[in-house]
């Protein structure tokens, strides 16, 4: 070799040596590496199985609770990537993500792609975020109604992406199998009474004055309202507290908000569980439910969401649903997870659950206390329907409702954005 060609070689060198390692090629290739990021495993078992099923590759990275000194955050987040070196990182509501935005900065100086699946509300969390806006960054809401939310405050790549199921852990089980300590129940409702929680997230906000005296008052208006955010109720209907709430920090103001949203919550599902008391429904939550039920219903405690939850929906001939009032067009998890079980489900309904599910064939829906008390009356005596229902939404499901599915869409969403 000549030596004008040992020079090419050598510059061709120097020149891959001064590469930097995060200038590889991200979600070119079939399989993509997802780096999985949060506090606590929420949902992470079950799209890190939907990955590895799609033939991809997945890590996860548990911060935890703790609050870490920035330069280890750092220097965790870099010595992950740059030995795994991910096409895109995943986070469940920003989990695992700090409010200043250092792990943002980071991916962005990287140029990491990175996604937030939303399972609650974006309104109620992302304030905390505000710093962590990058067009590196794509957002993932389980409910349509919030796309304009976070659009409008900055995030302007937001994609509408439903709640699934593990149809591996919710599937049908014969009884034989059932783990439960207690026997078939014909009618049941799983959910929290959110007692504890509206009378804690009060007094760690400290909440007093006007503000305190009328939040029964706001959280009654916002039960029975079109509104979706709570803040947008009280400058209508509430323009004193409104000058009120205005006053407090970031932080104050969505804890207050949150207690609206629990409380109203509370009582749509009390009121709904009151008016099928003739059933005695088995009621699976919190203790709160002993504190605000006077009598009508049987009572289990909470059960493990993964261990005995696929058994009680197996266990039930009629599962119904209470969506929380943070939703009022979008669709919880149950409307999956109980139908995987090829089990039936009535649930109120809501506009978005048309777009998923087919009411009157693949579940039954109620739109008030009177219209579900008829419903449980009719299908109680209807063993035929139950059982069509139930296959139709097993089915639907299945096809098409699954975390791969759901996995498979964020992919594409991703490479589209950044591939």
């Amino acid at each position: 070799m000549d030596e004008k060609g040992e020079a090419i070689i050598k510059k061709e060198e120097n020149v891959r040596s001064k590469t930097p390692w995060w200038h590889y090629p991200k979600l070119q290739n079939k399989v993509v590496k997802a780096l999985l990021v949060s506090l606590k495993p929420m949902l992470l078992r079950e799209i890190s199985r939907a990955f590895i099923r799609l033939g991809h590759e997945c890590r996860i990275l548990l911060i935890g609770e703790k609050e870490l000194e920035t330069k280890i955050v750092e220097q965790t987040f870099t010595q992950v990537l740059k030995t795994f070196k991910p096409d895109f990182l995943l986070t469940i509501n920003h989990l695992g993500f700090d409010r200043e935005g250092l792990i943002t900065s980071l991916l962005t100086y990287y140029h990491i792609p990175f996604a937030s699946w939303y399972v609650d509300s974006p309104d109620l969390i992302i304030h905390h975020y505000l710093e962590n806006k990058s067009p590196y960054l794509t957002l993932f809401l389980w409910d349509r109604d919030y796309l304009k939310v976070t659009r409008k405050m900055g995030f302007l790549k937001a994609e509408y992406l439903p709640l699934a199921v593990d149809e591996c852990l919710f599937r049908p089980i014969k009884q034989s199998e059932n783990q439960l300590n207690f026997p078939r129940s014909e009618l049941s409702f799983v959910g929290n009474s959110m007692v504890v929680k509206v009378q804690s997230v009060l007094k760690r906000n400290q909440i007093r004055g006007l503000l305190l005296d009328r939040f029964y008052e706001v959280a009654r208006s916002f039960l029975h309202s079109e509104h979706l955010l709570v803040k947008e109720l009280i400058k209508e209907a509430f323009p004193e507290l409104w000058q009120e709430l205005k006053k407090l920090p970031p932080d104050q103001i969505a804890g207050y908000e949150t207690a609206v949203i629990w409380q109203a919550t509370s009582w749509y599902r009390a009121g709904l569980i009151e008016s099928l008391s003739p059933f005695e429904p088995l009621i699976v939550g919190d203790k709160g439910w002993l504190k605000i039920l006077d009598g009508g219903f049987r009572y289990h405690p909470e059960v493990n969401y993964y261990a005995h939850l696929p058994f009680l929906y197996n266990s039930t001939r009629i599962n119904f649903n209470a969506t929380s009032r943070q939703m009022k067009n979008g669709v919880n998890q149950r409307v999956f997870d109980i139908p995987a079980c090829r089990a039936l489900l009535i649930t109120d309904w809501t506009s978005q659950l048309e777009e998923l599910m087919e009411p009157g064939r693949e579940v039954l829906t109620y739109r008030g206390k009177e219209e579900l008390r008829e419903l449980v009356e009719r299908v109680r005596k209807d063993r035929e329907l139950r059982e069509r229902v139930a296959e139709a939404g097993y089915r639907r499901v299945l096809n098409e409702h699954t975390y791969l599915k759901r996995v498979r869409h964020l992919i594409e969403v991703m490479r589209r954005n950044y591939g």
